[in-house]
């Protein structure tokens, strides 16, 4: 026999079934089954959706017997205060069927039995004395070939209540062909149960790792907010995956559903007042003090009905001020950031609403959409999650907004320390010019001193001697050379590289070679000087030259010396410079020690450079040393 096409429908009829009981989400599951049926009328998809059935007002677990009072309701049903009912609904099969049949259920939140003809098929874990249940997940159950009959069938459906204070309901089952059942299941578990356990997880990692953001950074207190928040609500969605535990953690469990509830909320509040720049104290302490009412409630009272009434429906203002705070903010401060934020904040305050009067069983919203009422859809999820993925994006923007800043920042900074470092460089050549000419200009004074001191002095001298007629003409001729031989000291000390004391001395040193040799006198040079050049300034030079000057005069005019020996050597931070004759000693020539031969003037030239003086000298033979600190000179390597 062929059902009655109320009961039983083809692939089109699936629509007028669906759209008949369900309205427009009717007509949205009806698409959804449609897609997997050929388009020719031979290939049928049956499915039914029972609009009338029997409730038995008995909460005994046994199967009703025949004589049992059942009374006639409507498809959905829901009853107040009742600890378990039994549902008895008929369906028709037809005498063939393709695949085997099943029923499909949207909720059944306190667990129960499915009965067909008889047998029992299902058992959905109940509110027992060991464990509490909570099932969002839906329920497709598939029939026993064996059981299923051509013609009628009878399916018993016991309903428990939750321990939530959730009545017993039934919900707009479909019964029909699996195939054509398991795309509404499949849609309703992944809303209900996947959705949540994927939101989970995800909220676990980005509060991570805004915490660690946090800590990192105490001054980026929306990071704080935005983990706090999502920290909220992943716990809170955690209550829609573990839908079973032991009868003893179920009221740690319903309390931190309820603090996460009310945190969630809060820490939604706080970001967006923060996010539009507004920091009230006194506001933001009294949402604090009634986040942590509820949770107090709860642990001392256990009314879950006051709570999930009274308690979070007081959030619902709190929302919708939220809401039209997060409107004002960004129409005042038009952004797309703050435009969005307002945006998701509205959806997801109105999805609030939306699941606080569906949740306490609004008569209002049943009388106007009694057919979306009896899905039970909750919504906040959904906006919960846009809200987030909004805040998220808005707080990576900010990041990235902040990194571009700083790419500028540095890209900025990079040429202005480019800019600084040749304005340095410019200046630090200047100061070096400057630098320079001033050494000069005080070695040009030190020089002329000198030669006014030196050679204007014996000019002078001698000048005033031959306008007495107190000088010969030897004398005269002396004088001559000794001013000459000043000048070439002079000279000698200031070559065009004014600094290197090894070619100064090498001048030095070919001129008084030459001379001793002239005069008869062997000369050895004992010169040990590194590799390079040792730099010293030209009056340190012109000093140190007239010491070994003076020293080698003295030898040649009054020790009567046959060998002269010249060394220069360093011992460790010192430059020994000596001069050393065969020739009579001071004592055998009969000369003031210290006075004689000019040694007082080598010494004040010692003394100028910050050099120490010493003469050796006894019957036989005269040693001149001149100690200078290297810290005079400075060695410059030769260059690979």
């Amino acid at each position: 026999m062929r059902p009655d096409s109320s009961a039983c429908c083809s692939s089109r009829g699936i629509v007028r079934a669906l759209a008949a009981g369900w309205g427009p989400l009717g007509w949205l599951l009806a698409a959804c089954l449609l897609t997997g049926c050929a388009a020719d009328e031979s290939n049928t998809a049956l499915v039914q959706a029972p609009q009338r059935a029997q409730v038995l007002l008995s909460a005994e677990a046994a199967l009703p017997d025949a004589a049992a009072p059942w009374q006639q309701t409507g498809v959905p049903d829901w009853r107040p205060g009742e600890r378990a009912v039994w549902y008895r609904v008929t369906f028709d099969v037809p005498p063939v069927w393709r695949e085997s049949w099943a029923v499909y259920l949207p909720y059944l939140y306190g667990g129960g039995a499915i009965v067909l003809n008889g047998s029992t098929i299902e058992h959905i874990g109940s509110l027992s004395s060991g464990q509490w249940v909570r099932w969002e997940r839906p329920h497709l159950v598939v029939f026993p070939d064996a059981l299923l009959r051509a013609g009628g069938n009878v399916l018993l459906l016991r309903a428990e209540a939750s321990p939530i204070g959730n009545s017993p309901r039934l919900a707009p089952l479909l019964i029909g062909e699996r195939s054509a059942l398991q795309r509404a299941f499949a849609a309703r578990y992944f809303a209900v149960t996947a959705l949540p356990q994927l939101t989970a997880i995800a909220c676990a990692v980005a509060a991570v790792f805004m915490f660690f953001i946090y800590w990192r950074r105490r001054s980026e207190v929306l990071y704080g907010l935005f983990g706090l928040a999502v920290a909220m609500w992943g716990v809170r969605t955690m209550h829609f995956v573990i839908e079973a535990l032991p009868a003893p953690w179920w009221p740690a469990w319903r309390t931190l559903y309820f603090a996460s509830t009310g945190g969630f909320i809060v820490a939604l509040m706080l970001f967006t007042m923060r996010m539009a720049g507004q920091v009230h104290r006194r506001v933001e302490a009294v949402v604090l003090a009634y986040w942590a009412l509820g949770p107090l409630v709860y642990v001392f009272t256990r009314s879950q009905d006051w709570l999930s009434r009274v308690w979070i429906g007081g959030f619902v203002p709190v929302g919708m001020a939220l809401g039209a705070f997060a409107v004002v903010a960004a129409w005042r401060r038009r952004s797309v950031a703050n435009i969005a934020l307002a945006v998701s904040v509205v959806i997801g305050v109105l999805c609030g609403v939306h699941d606080y009067l569906l949740a306490i069983g609004s008569e209002t919203m049943r009388a106007w959409l009694p057919q979306w009422t009896a899905q039970r859809l909750f919504l906040l999820h959904h906006g919960a999650n846009l809200l987030l993925l909004v805040m998220g994006a808005v707080l990576a923007g900010r990041f990235l907004g902040a990194l571009r800043e700083v790419e500028l920042a540095n890209r900025t900074l990079e040429s202005r320390v480019a800019a600084r470092e040749r304005e340095l460089a410019t200046s630090y050549r200047q100061l070096a010019d400057l630098q320079r000419a001033q050494a000069a200009a005080e070695e040009r004074a030190l020089l002329v001193r000198d030669l006014h001191d030196g050679l204007g002095s014996v000019l002078f001298t001698s000048l005033a001697r031959a306008e007495r007629g107190d000088m010969a003409g030897g004398d005269v001729a002396q004088m001559l050379r000794e001013c000459i031989a000043e000048m070439r000291l002079v000279f000698e000390a200031t070559p065009p590289d004014e600094r290197d004391f090894a070619g100064v001395f090498g001048s030095f040193r070919f001129r008084w070679q030459q001379l001793l040799q002239a005069q008869g006198i062997r000369s050895e040079w004992a010169i040990e000087l590194p590799p390079g050049s040792i730099e010293m300034a030209p009056h340190n030079a012109l000093q140190v030259l007239r010491v070994l000057q003076e020293a080698l005069t003295n030898a040649l005019k009054h020790a009567r010396a046959t060998s002269i020996r010249v060394s220069i050597a360093r011992a460790g931070d010192t430059w020994c410079l000596a001069v050393e004759d065969d020739g009579d000693g001071i004592a055998a020539a009969g000369d003031a020690p210290r006075e004689g031969r000019g040694i007082g003037n080598m010494e004040r030239r010692a003394q100028r450079i910050g050099g120490e003086l010493s003469v050796d000298s006894g019957g036989r033979g005269t040693r001149v040393t001149l100690r200078i600190p290297t810290s005079v000179t400075h060695h410059a390597a030769a260059a690979g």
